[in-house]
């Protein structure tokens, strides 16, 4: 969440990272259903525990913006 504000804020998602990026081209726009990350209906692992589940093999998942994102509580939906 940060990463994405401060790309917002400077265009980089960290101070660091300023240096490393370009502006978008006009053919590198977001997908259409992209939406900041909302702790109120996405949930993430703690990166610390130890016994996170496995990454999927399948990466689309990944995309907490898209109703297949693996950790969405589908039972809430």
């Amino acid at each position: 969440m940060e990463a994405q504000r401060n790309y917002q804020d400077f265009g980089a998602c960290d101070e660091h990272g300023r240096r490393l990026v370009r502006p978008p081209a006009e053919d590198e726009s977001l997908a259409p259903a992209w939406r900041p990350i909302d702790l109120t209906h996405d949930s993430f692992e703690d990166w610390v525990v130890e016994d996170r589940a496995p990454w999927p093999e399948d990466l689309l998942v990944l995309c907490w913006w898209l109703p297949t994102f693996w950790r969405r509580d589908h039972s809430a939906s």
